[in-house]
């Protein structure tokens, strides 16, 4: 078994929210984010007070 933490974030451009997915659970943030800072900024409150892990080095960022 892997004890590695990957959180993926995928900015919607489109509908201005955010999906967050950290070791197969996932959520997603409706916003309106303004853009991909202020939507990673709420992902980060997010994942802080699920208790998931927030470190910025553990995520990838994709636009789809």
């Amino acid at each position: 078994m892997s004890s590695e933490t990957k959180i993926n974030i995928i900015y919607d451009v489109v509908g201005k929210g955010v999906f967050v997915e950290f070791n197969g659970r996932s959520h997603y943030l409706q916003g309106p984010f303004t853009d991909k800072k202020k939507a990673i900024e709420a992902v980060m409150l997010f994942c802080k007070s699920s208790g998931w892990p927030s470190d910025s080095e553990n995520r990838e960022m994709r636009d789809d």
